[in-house]
């Protein structure tokens, strides 16, 4: 497969996708450059129609269609819009309800299905939760991971939550109400309680709070805190905190499988010097048993 460089706008392209970041908050927060292509396209594709037609009254936007393109039915709709799109040559926008297409939201299946198509896509500049709640931690901002969403069941959070243990760079989450304090309780438990963190809720609306402190403090909050959408910042394992990187954790533990030693034993000794949980530490013993 030879690359292919496609313009986005030369020659004012048809059919063309427009991924179009809606607000998190304050409607003033869209662009005009996202107004100006909502009110040219033929087609407007979105997570839930009434969310996106209630924009675009408030925006003064009038007679456009409107079709549904949400997470369980994506890869279905994404291809009858496609089709059109082919077929009619279109200018199609893509709206999730809040916040940018793709991130943590449906959007990127009709992207990917679109460039497959060679069909030029372009992602407008905008409304996103976690960036501003990043720059507003505090925390380094230079470097970080964005990992959205955790698994609801128990045993899946932690395991994802240990994928993170060792990371130096900043850390960012998405939780829904009902599952913060039950995400905070796993994270203190896999990152330890004096890991420092930021917690951010109703991102550009009139009531957007921070609190920070230790994963600990944090996980005292008041339940009248605890509304809307949150975005949980955790700083990144300090250098100085870092006893071993990942390599030289990988080494020690294979040459502690060479001696007479259970499992069990290894992964309790070692997690008493370096302070890494014990758990996490048994299953790498494991994965790194099995590959020998």
């Amino acid at each position: 497969m030879n690359a292919k460089a496609i313009f986005s706008y030369k020659g004012n392209s048809k059919p063309i996708l427009y991924l179009i970041p809606t607000p998190v908050g304050n409607i003033q927060d869209i662009g005009e450059r996202s107004k100006e292509i909502l009110a040219s396209s033929d087609l407007i594709a979105c997570e839930d129609t009434r969310n996106t037609q209630m924009l675009l009254s408030r925006l003064n936007i009038n007679n456009k269609n409107l079709i549904s393109c949400y997470s369980q039915t994506e890869l279905q709709q994404a291809e009858k819009i496609i089709s059109r799109m082919l077929t009619e040559k279109l200018i199609v926008s893509y709206c999730s309800d809040a916040g940018s297409p793709g991130i943590s939201d449906p959007g990127g299946l009709l992207a990917s299905l679109a460039i497959k198509n060679n069909i030029p896509v372009s992602a407008i500049p905008g409304p996103t939760a976690f960036v501003p709640a990043l720059t507003a931690s505090g925390f380094n901002s230079a470097q970080f991971t964005f990992i959205g969403f955790l698994p609801t069941k128990e045993s899946n959070r932690i395991k994802t939550l240990e994928k993170y243990v060792q990371r130096e760079e900043t850390l960012i989450f998405y939780e829904a109400p009902h599952r913060l304090l039950d995400t905070l309780k796993s994270m203190e438990k896999i990152f330890g309680k004096d890991r420092r963190a930021c917690l951010g809720r109703e991102i550009s609306k009139l009531y957007e709070q921070y609190i920070r402190g230790t994963l600990e403090e944090i996980s005292t909050i008041e339940e009248d805190f605890i509304r809307g959408e949150f975005v949980i910042i955790i700083e990144g394992k300090k250098e100085e905190d870092t006893e071993l990187s990942e390599e030289d954790l990988i080494k020690l533990l294979q040459e502690e499988l060479k001696k007479d030693q259970s499992l069990n034993d290894i992964a309790k000794n070692i997690s008493d010097t370096t302070g890494l949980r014990k758990n996490y530490l048994y299953k790498l013993l494991v994965k790194i048993k099995n590959d020998l």
